[in-house]
């Protein structure tokens, strides 16, 4: 009886076990990157090579990056378990940009309002909602928010 008893328990445990494990794997952290076209808009191909190539490069949990004709601006959010180290991962990050795009002023933001704005920023594009001036507005003012001490 207690055999029995004992090997209920474990199989119910397996099977507990087994459902867990197929839950988190749905909710992957590594998030598929947008397609931003729109025909008259700015071209966001140098913001998807940045997403591209530093998400490849380094280490991070999430990485937005929008662009327009000068300014290229990246959020990107490190691991929890590396949050101590961020003035040195910012600084090869920024650096890292700087040198892969050379012909954009790179401005790179850990913060994570910095992150929601410019995923909020992200889906007005996809969406056709913002233009070519309000882009450029819209960048300069999270740039100058990821700029402020607080």
């Amino acid at each position: 009886m207690k055999k029995l008893l004992i090997l209920m328990i474990t199989l119910f445990m397996l099977a507990a076990g087994c459902q867990s494990d197929n839950e988190t794997k749905k909710t992957d952290s590594s998030q598929p990157i947008q397609q931003l076209s729109n025909g008259e808009l700015n071209d966001q191909n140098v913001s998807k090579q940045a997403e591209e190539v530093l998400q490849k490069k380094n280490h991070l949990q999430d990485l937005q990056a929008i662009n327009d004709d000068k300014k290229l601006l990246i959020a990107a959010q490190v691991p929890h378990n590396e949050r101590f180290q961020m003035k040195k991962i910012e600084k090869k990050l920024t650096g890292q940009a700087e040198k892969q795009f050379s012909g954009h002023n790179v401005t790179l933001s850990l913060d994570k309002k910095i992150h929601l704005e410019v995923e909020k920023l992200k889906q007005q594009l996809a969406n056709g909602k913002i233009n070519k001036k309000k882009l450029t507005t819209e960048i300069n003012r999270i740039i100058k928010l990821s700029k402020e001490k607080t």
